[in-house]
């Protein structure tokens, strides 16, 4: 179903599956499969079959972020730069935020750099107790503004800072207390955790789910009176439409 081996895509009844699959790698990502994730999460969830996406690694980590390019002959122009490097992460948490259906990532091990952006993208992260996170990129003065833009409203703003500026890698709880993550079990539990949050959700109506992240999306942002018109709107919506049409 892709043309690369760092994940594959599955389906389990209404959940669309993708399996981080490099674990001999850490699963990092080149810039190329880091778009083709996106995209892949994105045409899962807009799949009317699904309910939920699942985002699950193979290995002892979830994803050690990305996989260092070669050394360039010349100097990249900005444009480059952007194409090559920025964009491709940008666009890959434009697809979760765009899939319509929620997102869960599963995470055990180490999410480091981009990986641990990426569970703080996901609208739903559970992880075991000895999972791990940081944002590193400071190590080679490289400011990590991508991955902060994907944690904004989620983690308070001082606290961000402080993961960013000292590096320093933090467990699950502290994760959990951030907001980068939803729910902490033991290493043990982790599969029954993460099963247990799905049958919860897809017992559900695909509308009903969709009008929850659609609001949840866009509410933070608005002043209040504009909030409560567009949960009364979307509520209707979903009201007035036959089950999971």
């Amino acid at each position: 179903m892709t043309d690369t081996d760092a994940f594959t895509l599955s389906r389990d009844g209404a959940v669309g599956i993708v399996t981080l699959g490099r674990p001999d790698d850490g699963n990092r990502l080149t810039a190329a499969e880091v778009r083709a994730l996106g995209r892949a999460i994105r045409a899962l969830g807009e799949d009317r079959e699904t309910k939920v996406v699942l985002v699950r690694a193979e290995g002892e980590a979830f994803c050690l972020g990305r996989t260092p390019a070669p050394p360039a002959a010349a100097p990249k122009s900005a444009l480059a730069v952007r194409e090559g490097v920025t964009q491709p992460i940008l666009d890959l948490y434009a697809d979760v935020r765009a899939t319509p259906v929620p997102v869960i990532a599963a995470v055990q091990g180490e999410a480091k750099g981009f990986g641990c952006a990426f569970v703080g993208q996901c609208d739903l992260a559970i992880a075991s107790e000895s999972a791990v996170f940081s944002m590193p990129e400071m190590d080679t003065n490289l400011p990590p503004t991508l991955a902060i833009s994907a944690i904004l409203g989620k983690v308070p703003p001082k606290r961000a800072l402080h993961l960013v500026y000292t590096r320093r890698r933090i467990g699950a709880a502290e994760a959990l207390s951030l907001g980068l993550l939803s729910e902490v079990v033991p290493a043990s539990d982790l599969g029954a955790a993460v099963a247990a949050t799905l049958a919860a959700m897809t017992d559900r109506t695909r509308p009903s789910l969709c009008a929850v992240k659609e609001y949840m999306s866009v509410a933070p942002y608005m002043d209040p009176h504009a909030a409560a018109r567009m949960a009364g709107n979307l509520l209707s919506v979903v009201l007035s439409s036959p089950g999971d049409a």
